[in-house]
C-alpha cells in the first residue's frame, strides 16, 4: 500500500500548537522573558514545524531541510534532542552547554499534545 504523504494535513496549524505548547510548558510568556534568551522564539518556530514534519508528514531530515530551507544539520539537531535533558536544564538554571533546547521543547510539547496531556 502506498502513503501519501501530507494529503490534507494543516502543518501549520499543528506547528503552532506545537509552539504554543512549548511555550506553555515553559511557564508563559512571561517566565520566556525572564529566561533572557528571546532567540528561542525563532528557534522553537522552526522546531515545532521540524517536529510536525517529522512525526505527522513522516518526511526525511532532507525533505524538512529542503522545505523550511534549513541545514539538514539542523534538522537532525532538532531531532535528536533529549526533552528530558532539556527539562532538566531549565529546571535547573544552570549555564552551558545542553541539547538543541527548542527541539527538546518541541518535541516535549508535541509528545504531550499527541498523548492529550497538554498543559492547558
Amino acid at each position: 500500500m502506498e502513503v501519501i504523504k501530507g494529503v490534507g494535513i494543516d502543518y501549520d496549524g499543528m506547528a503552532t500548537e506545537v509552539f504554543l505548547e512549548a511555550i506553555k510548558i515553559l511557564g508563559g510568556l512571561k517566565k520566556l522573558i525572564e529566561y533572557r534568551n528571546l532567540t528561542w522564539v525563532p528557534s522553537l518556530a522552526e522546531a515545532s514545524y521540524v517536529v510536525v514534519l517529522r512525526e505527522v508528514g513522516l518526511k526525511s531530515e532532507s525533505e524538512i531541510a529542503e522545505e523550511l530551507g534549513i541545514t539538514r544539520q539542523t534538522v537532525r539537531n532538532i531531532l535528536r534532542a533529549d526533552p528530558d535533558k532539556v527539562l532538566e536544564y531549565l529546571e535547573s538554571g544552570e549555564k552551558g552547554e545542553v541539547e538543541h533546547i527548542a527541539g527538546g521543547l518541541a518535541k516535549l510539547a508535541y509528545s504531550r499534545i499527541k498523548s492529550g496531556k497538554s498543559v492547558g
